[in-house]
């Protein structure tokens, strides 16, 4: 039980990592403790170092070494300023061009985080060590020693500045941002589908009346929900709990969160249930599959509203799309996530490969039907679809695709464009026939 209990805890504790990771202040500020804790250790060991280890070291003056210092808290100041207001137009560009849902992850990136930490500790470093200098705390070996790391300092920060510079322009590319939307939607979508099957879960037990409801007590998307803690309530209450939300819902202190057997629980059951139930400001993308998913077909659309009307990005869209559903259409339904608890006291909402599919397809189709590249292909990621997924996916992909072919023929202006949009859709529906007589 209390490992269960372990994993259960390690999406929540992975969200709060990302949350932290995510924080623009979180790296610059170790990295300015540390190089801080570095000058003050030269100050500490600087009696302590042998005169003679230090001989062959050319001798440097204290006023060298403070017109240095002045130099580099002077300019990484300035460097650190300008990268920072240098990623607020980034990331205001990324907004605009992707999505506002992407700038979590350009804020997470590594290369901005540790340029900035860099910038800003050896600015932290030159300072420390200017005032440890004005206190006499550090002399003789300690300057040479100073000097050294200050020049190390130096060379790390135009290392990284260099690389900034290049990394800056490749994450304006829509390209990269989608490509990383991407492969963090499949790694989700990997773990999401390595959950206990439903092949695997017992037999559902139904609820009794009367049925008492829980609702939230704030406002908010569901970030994470720990599943073995409601599990855990259910059976020391006796009871069968039915979790009516599931992460990436947007709740309120008036939709239903959860609803239970009778009698009524006390409160501090109430507080269990509800802290099982993880409410932040933004969708997390730690345990929603859907998330990479919408990201990906916002950034679609939004790519073919008239004021971006850059389709060429959409159609790449598209094709990752395509990639993600090829992936959760080769699961069939009995090895997505089970819908209730082992022991079946507990029923959960889960997302199943119609809902990826249809948040992934009817938002493009809305806005590109009218564009024939787009909507071809749409179609053409349905038929690759439609021969490569789990039979019982089939008639998904036929609803999606009369769909598609019924709002193209109604959008499209050239005949030729609706006789390919017809071809495409009979191709579909006479393979789809074979495989059936089959």
């Amino acid at each position: 039980m209390q490992a269960a209990s372990l994993k259960s805890m390690l999406p929540i504790v992975k969200n709060e990592v990302r949350t932290i990771r995510s924080a623009l202040w979180f790296r610059p500020t170790a990295f300015s403790v540390l190089a801080a804790l570095i000058a003050m250790s030269v100050a500490l060991v600087d009696g302590y170092l042998p005169v003679k280890a230090f001989a062959w070291f050319p001798e440097v003056e204290i006023s060298t070494l403070r017109d240095l210092l002045n130099l580099m808290a002077g300019t990484m100041l300035t460097v650190a300023t300008v990268t920072l207001s240098v990623l607020m137009l980034v990331l205001s560009l990324a907004a605009g061009q992707a999505s506002p849902r992407a700038v979590p992850e350009i804020m997470a990136d590594t290369v901005t985080q540790n340029a900035l930490g860099t910038f800003l500790a050896t600015f932290v470093f030159a300072l420390t060590s200017l005032l440890l200098l004005g206190f006499g705390a550090v002399a003789g070996p300690g300057i040479t020693l100073t000097l050294f790391c200050a020049l190390i300092l130096i060379m790390t920060s135009v290392r990284y500045l260099v690389q900034w510079i290049h990394h800056v322009a490749e994450t304006l590319k829509l390209n990269r941002v989608v490509s990383r939307i991407h492969s963090q939607a499949e790694e989700v979508l990997k773990y999401y589908l390595d959950k206990r099957h439903a092949s695997e879960a017992g037999e559902r037990r139904s609820l009794r009346e009367p049925l008492m409801t829980l609702h939230p007590n704030r406002t908010g998307y569901i970030q994470l929900i720990d599943e073995e803690k409601i599990r855990s309530v259910a059976e020391e209450q006796d009871i069968s709990i039915e979790v009516t939300v599931q992460e990436g819902d947007f709740v309120h202190p008036k939709r239903l969160l959860l609803r239970h057997e009778g009698p009524e629980l006390d409160g501090a059951t109430i507080r269990a249930l509800r802290m099982a139930i993880v409410i932040g400001f933004e969708r997390s993308p730690e345990a929603d599959p859907r998330l990479g998913f919408e990201l990906l077909t916002e950034i679609a659309c939004r790519a073919l509203s008239p004021g971006v009307n850059d389709p060429q990005s959409a159609l790449a869209c598209i094709e990752y799309l395509g990639g993600l559903l090829a992936f959760a259409g080769s699961c069939p339904s009995q090895h997505y996530p089970a819908k209730h608890s082992k022991d079946g006291r507990v029923i959960f909402a889960r997302a199943d490969f119609a809902a990826l599919l249809v948040r992934s397809v009817r938002p493009i189709v809305r806005d590109g039907a009218g564009v024939a590249e787009i909507i071809c292909a749409i179609m053409s990621i349905l038929e690759e679809l439609s021969a490569s997924v789990e039979p019982e996916y089939e008639g998904l992909i036929l609803e999606e695709v009369r769909r598609a072919e019924t709002l193209g023929l109604e959008s499209l202006q050239l005949g030729l464009d609706k006789q390919v949009l017809t071809e495409i859709a009979e191709r579909i529906k006479g393979a789809n026939s074979k495989r059936e007589d089959q």
